[in-house]
């Protein structure tokens, strides 16, 4: 299955976060019958704000992520087990040769990031009773607002900016490279600006492919599956009088776009007929009314950098949710969906400090498990794995030698990526309201997970680094008698058999998880 995920805004790119992370686990999509589903994202960030530390810390998050999967799996985008496996790609990736886009995950806005609004609307050539006309509409500070910042909460600036969307080279290579089969999903904020202006308007240009002679698809197009998730108030900010943002402000621009959107995304009806009219196929609600620690109120101009939320991770999981609908239960019939779905969000249990077991069934079975699997594999590299090479496992074919820490591969995942996981679980323990999933604070395979401990047994005792080591060794020599791994296969052969250990590890020892 082949997802463009389209990220607007600031809330766009924290969502992908927690995202990436449950992808680096191994998680995937299920089918209807409970089985993985082969993944390959291409993450479009649609944001002005090129400067945004949010955005910059999910676009390293992606890079490295997409190192990692090519060093252990190739192009191959049909894995559907195992750490990394899932794909993610730039649009660039997927076009055929000769493609002159940029190999990047970033939407080129081109004059919208260069301009002040009022040159985008070429205000000074208009006569003086448009002049007067724009006046009321968009404040002076509005007018004046330099766009590479976004658009600073004002969703009315980002809707005339962003028509710009359809006649970019990204979104016509989009829409030729698009085929039947692929999905669309779309995140973004509902109180601000540019998530709350994309939106509506990426469905409405995907919608309306029929009109543009220029794209070759235009009926698969049209008639894609798209969801999205609206992510309404759920963090606070300071007060700065100083500042265009207000959270104040936050729940009346949620109102006024939840109208707009019912009439034009979401609740429109046959004229006459009592028939669904939505255009879009799978709608997410999620929000959250206790206030986070307050954050630094930033319209902008020093970067924007929110520490990580639960409500971005749960965010994620809209995503995986919508990837696991049957293709019958997301028909589209020229550009209206024909049994549109609309979901929201609610906690097992409603605390202000959440651990893995706090969440529903159905969280538990998707991500838990792997979720779980994933630290323990991060707590061993970086803990222990050095220590180890050289005896067991390590010494089997293919043979891990002590310069395999200095490879591209491992020091992209350990001085990088493992770099912004741990930072990113720091983020989230200590927000409001905190998720701690893995205990931190600690070195030990044993008390790694919080509010579930391990079992023990007379004849198996608490899961260990040793214990760890000897079922390596184990699953090591099976792989070596039925030759699974080449002679270049180290990383990949390491990642698997963390996995496999691990998956079976969890599973005896940690039948509370789920």
């Amino acid at each position: 299955m082949r997802l463009f995920l389209f990220l607007t805004g600031g809330t766009g790119s924290r969502v992908m976060r927690p995202f990436i992370m449950q992808l680096a686990a191994g998680v995937h999509p299920l089918d209807e019958q409970g089985q993985p589903i082969a993944l390959e994202v291409i993450p479009i960030i649609v944001d002005p704000h090129k400067a945004n530390e949010d955005l910059k810390r999910t676009e390293n998050l992606l890079r490295w992520y997409r190192s990692i999967h090519k060093a252990l799996y190739g192009d191959r985008a049909d894995v559907k087990k195992g750490f990394f496996s899932a794909k993610i790609s730039t649009l660039s990736d997927i076009l055929p040769g000769g493609s002159n886009l940029s190999d990047t995950f970033l939407f080129n806005l081109g004059a919208v990031e260069e301009e002040k609004f009022s040159e985008f609307i070429d205000f000074n050539t208009l006569d003086p009773a448009n002049q007067a006309l724009c006046s009321m509409m968009f404040s002076k500070d509005q007018l004046q607002t330099k766009m590479d910042i976004g658009f600073v909460g004002s969703p009315n600036i980002g809707s005339i900016a962003l028509n710009e969307f359809k006649d970019s080279e990204e979104f016509k290579q989009f829409s030729n490279v698009f085929r039947k089969d692929d999905r669309v999903f779309v995140v973004s904020s509902i109180f601000g600006g540019t998530g709350a202006a994309g939106y509506p308007i990426i469905v409405k240009n995907i919608r309306n492919a029929a009109d543009n002679a220029a794209i070759n698809n235009r009926g698969d197009l049209r008639d894609a599956r798209i969801g999205a998730l609206t992510v309404l108030p759920y963090f606070n900010i300071q007060q700065d009088s100083n500042s265009p943002i207000s959270r104040g402000d936050f729940i009346s621009k949620t109102k006024s776009a939840l109208f707009y959107y019912h009439d034009n995304l979401t609740g429109l009806r046959h004229a006459g007929k009592d028939l669904p009219m939505s255009k879009v196929n799978a709608c997410y609600y999620l929000g959250d009314e206790v206030p986070s620690n307050p954050y630094y109120n930033d319209p902008g101009d020093n970067g924007q950098r929110n520490d990580a939320h639960v409500v971005e991770y749960v965010g994620a999981l809209a995503i995986l949710d919508f990837l696991g609908i049957p293709d019958d239960d997301l028909v589209t019939v020229d550009g209206n969906a024909q049994k549109p779905i609309f979901k929201e969000y609610g906690l097992s249990r409603d605390l202000m400090h959440l651990t893995l077991k706090d969440f529903g069934v159905q969280t538990r079975l998707a991500v838990n498990k792997d979720l779980a699997k994933f630290y323990l594999a991060y707590q061993y590299i970086t803990n222990q794995f050095s220590q180890d090479i050289g005896r067991g496992y390590t010494q089997d074919k293919p043979e891990i030698q002590r310069g395999f820490l200095a490879t591209s591969f491992f020091q992209t995942l350990t001085a990088d990526f493992f770099v912004g996981y741990r930072q990113w679980l720091k983020e989230m323990a200590s927000n409001q309201r905190s998720f701690t999933p893995f205990n931190l604070n600690t070195t030990q395979l044993a008390d790694a997970i919080c509010g579930v401990a391990p079992k023990k047994s007379f004849f198996s005792g608490e899961i260990s680094y040793k214990t760890l080591l000897s079922a390596m060794n184990k699953s090591s020599q099976a792989a070596s008698r039925q030759g699974r791994f080449g002679d270049g296969d180290v990383a990949l052969r390491l990642s698997t058999l963390l996995d496999e250990v691990l998956d079976k590890l969890v599973e005896e020892k940690y039948d509370g998880i789920e």
